[in-house]
């Protein structure tokens, strides 16, 4: 529930309509109150004093000014604005969410995911109020609010737009988180914001800013001769905090380029798409489910619910333009954020678990997308190559009585195998073989005729068909389709010229499949056999089987040429997105999920973000080169 702060003689009962349950802080301005709309939603309302100065008055029109451009999924979205008793308010988005500044406090320094969570958080929030022409000019611990969807920024009262002037002369700002130019003549820019931006992570690691907190005067100084003290600050963070607090604005980063080295991208992608900031404002979503394991906390930083918009005193709201004074505007319902495009960073492993038949090391965590579920190694003293399957929610691998590469379906209920080599099966070595793995129920669906075999098991995303390669003379000549519950098969002659014994693969949505088309292409068939597209100059990984992310958006493969690279494109238009560095001899087996890449390298299999840095290990494999082994990486339990 929010924590309200008791009332004042000559508080309103209510507001435009709104009926006011109390205040949630107040400050030079005004005071921000909790208002219940008709519905019963909340919302926050700041009203001016009842004579506002003429600075106040300003600040307050220039929240009207600014507010509009930027975008509503960083800050407190805007619902009404009007006219009481000649005094102007504006009704807000209510954010349930404690600031920076007392969760700091209350809770002690952020670390680990937290950290970087807010770190790419607010940094989206600056790219887009860069974007929308406004520079903030008093960002710092108050004014960052920790809702349960991501932090917002929050208190625009002394914004302006990037082309503008300055609501007023002199140094506007709070010291501690304020530019060196910001003490002299020259209005602040976006480097301003990115020097408090800065100091605020600094703050937000260690519990105090960069330069001190004692005298103006010494903070001053500080500020304008000396480093920042960086304190615990690790890592990458460290270095782009660092960056930021440069003397000369100059040398500062822009709020995109930051974002684009906090989320793994590459150079070149535009620092200005929407894409780009829906995908920093996924990452930001904290995810409490996943404690950091060296800071286990009762809740998250973002639990300690309303207490702290008080603190924080100014809820960021708007006025609507073009309406007459004394209006009251009905309250809207808050637009949904951005629904998240990408996955984020894996978090660090959790566990691991040995696996001695592959001479393999996993490491874990419950919410990886992807785990070994099956393998096949081949052992001195057999014939043929042994297989293991995983058991339902354990760490063991059962190996299987027979020769068959298995694979476990996404639901993880079903085990279909087949025959590596059905040419030396006495009979029916074509058969699938399917095994229900809560009753031990099995049948089997027969699927095409010698001299054809089919190699390449690959269940559909929904678990309801699996995808073979048919081959002939070890050529892949097209595929089948096997339908579970009809207990159906059917073979397709797709004939790609270039697939030599490359598998066919299933398409994101499971209605199509595509293929390796020479050396430098991909196609993609219908279920029946006909071309839907060609994606040309990419080289097919034949090496792994997650071509697509999750969500279908981005195809990768191999980039021509010498260079050890995956390329990155977009599905719709064919366009390359990305050039992303592999390893010397790294071996792209594919998406780990929607923004990492699974590379195998040099007996390690690891997630890599777009930059081309490995960020997990996921597995360590000690087998030597001249052993054969296989192994499926799948979303199965």
């Amino acid at each position: 529930m929010p924590y309200l702060t008791a009332s004042q003689p000559g508080d309103p009962a209510e507001i435009g309509g709104y009926r006011v349950r109390g205040r949630l802080g107040e400050g030079g301005q005004g005071v921000v109150y909790l208002a219940e709309t008709g519905g019963g939603d909340l919302v926050a309302i700041k009203r001016l004093r009842a004579a506002p100065d003429p600075v106040d008055a300003a600040r307050f029109r220039r929240e009207a000014e600014v507010l509009p451009r930027v975008a509503s999924f960083c800050t407190a979205q805007v619902l009404a604005t009007g006219t009481a008793d000649g005094v102007p308010y504006i009704v807000s988005e209510y954010i349930d969410g404690p600031s920076l500044q007392r969760a700091v406090r209350e809770r002690g320094p952020l670390r680990g995911r937290e950290l970087r969570g807010l770190a790419i958080g607010t940094i989206t929030a600056l790219a887009a109020i860069h974007r929308a022409g406004v520079v903030h000019r008093d960002f710092k611990p108050g004014n960052v609010l920790l809702a349960a969807d991501g932090p917002r920024v929050i208190d625009f009262g002394i914004a302006r737009a990037v082309d503008g002037d300055a609501t007023g002369g002199g140094p506007v700002g709070t010291p501690s988180y304020m530019a060196p130019e910001q003490f002299g003549d020259e209005p602040a820019g976006p480097p301003a914001d990115l020097f408090a931006w800065g100091a605020t992570m600094v703050f937000a690691a260690t519990g105090h800013p960069p330069f001190g907190a004692d005298s103006l005067a010494a903070i001053v100084h500080r500020i304008l001769t000396q480093e920042p003290d960086l304190g615990e600050l690790e890592g990458e963070l460290r270095d782009i905090v660092a960056g930021c607090l440069a003397k000369d604005p100059a040398a500062r980063p822009r709020a995109g380029e930051v974002l684009l080295r906090l989320l793994g991208h590459p150079a070149g992608v535009p620092s200005s798409s929407d894409r780009l900031l829906a995908q920093g404002t996924a990452a930001a979503v904290p995810d409490a489910a996943v404690p950091e394991p060296s800071r286990r906390r009762t809740g998250g930083w973002w639990a300690l619910g309303a207490v702290a918009v008080a603190a924080a005193l100014i809820v960021t709201v708007a006025l609507v333009r073009g309406r007459e004074p004394g209006a009251t505007i009905t309250s809207p319902t808050p637009v949904p954020r951005p629904s998240p495009l990408l996955s984020g960073p894996p978090p660090a492993a959790a566990g691991t678990v040995s696996v001695p038949a592959l001479r393999a090391t996993l490491h874990e965590h419950p919410s990886d997308p992807l785990r070994l579920t099956s393998f096949l190694v081949e052992e001195g003293g057999t014939i043929g190559t042994p297989a293991y399957v995983r058991d339902p929610g354990t760490n063991t691998f059962r190996r299987l009585d027979e020769y068959l590469d298995p694979v476990v379906s996404p639901d993880g209920a079903t085990v279909a195998a087949i025959y590596g080599y059905p040419e030396y099966v006495p009979e029916d070595g074509n058969a699938v073989r399917f095994t229900d793995r809560a009753t031990g129920d099995r049948f089997s669906v027969p699927t095409v005729e010698l001299p054809l075999v089919v190699k390449h098991p690959h269940w559909s995303p929904d678990g309801k068909r699996l995808l073979l390669t048919a081959q002939e003379d070890g050529k892949s000549v097209g595929f089948v389709v096997v339908d579970v519950a009809a207990r159906r098969a059917e073979l397709v002659r797709a004939g790609t010229p270039g697939a030599g014994s490359g598998a066919y693969l299933w398409l994101p949505g499971g209605d199509g499949v595509v293929v390796r088309a020479g050396d430098t292409g991909v196609r993609a068939y219908t279920l029946r056999g006909a071309v839907m597209r060609t994606y040309d100059d990419v080289v097919a990984a034949d090496s792994g089987d997650r071509w697509f992310t999750p969500s279908g958006r981005w195809l990768a493969g191999l980039c021509p040429g010498k260079s050890p690279a995956a390329c990155v494109l977009d599905t719709k238009t064919g366009e390359r997105r990305a050039r992303v560095p592999l390893p010397d001899e790294g071996v792209l087996w594919g998406w780990f999920n929607e923004d990492h890449l699974l590379v195998y390298h040099d007996g390690t299999a690891g997630v890599y973000d777009l930059a081309g840095r490995r960020v997990r290990v996921l597995a360590e494999i000690g087998l030597d080169r001249n052993t054969y082994w296989l192994v499926h990486f799948t979303t199965g339990p």
